[in-house]
């Protein structure tokens, strides 16, 4: 009686999932910031209205739209244009940095800070602020 009642006790404690698990599999990927709020990487899902002047590599960023297939569609125009026209990059999420890829060509940016709905971002030309949108 004692061994089955044992291994009915050891069976229950291997079967059972660790509570935490969820919270150590955030902890990997989140950043907290200086000014306090948390950033994940599901919060970048959705659209962000750029602030004005955002120009990187002779564009200048409107909108973008990061889907949870690892693409975004960035609108964007020319300085001073009136034509806005979106194309698709692949983007992806490291610590505090964020890339675009597409056709060869890359963007870099570093994750300055975050406070909702507020992103901070910069890279070696400037600093820029993106706002989440609904």
């Amino acid at each position: 009686m004692t061994k089955l009642l044992f291994t009915l006790f050891a069976l229950i404690l291997v079967s059972c999932e660790c509570p935490y698990q969820d919270e150590l599999n955030r902890a990997q990927q989140r950043k907290t910031n200086i000014a306090g709020d948390v950033f994940y990487a599901d919060v970048l899902l959705g659209t962000w209205q750029c602030y004005y002047p955002m120009v990187i590599g002779g564009v200048e960023f409107k909108q973008i739209l990061f889907m949870s297939d690892g693409r975004a569609d960035i609108t964007m125009d020319k300085p001073n244009d009136t034509e806005w026209y979106t194309e698709t990059y692949n983007y992806a999420y490291y610590g505090n940095t964020l890339r675009f890829s597409r056709s060869g060509s890359n963007i870099s940016l570093t994750i300055e800070g975050y406070l909702f709905p507020e992103l901070y971002l910069r890279d070696s030309f400037g600093h820029y602020t993106l706002a989440k949108r609904k």
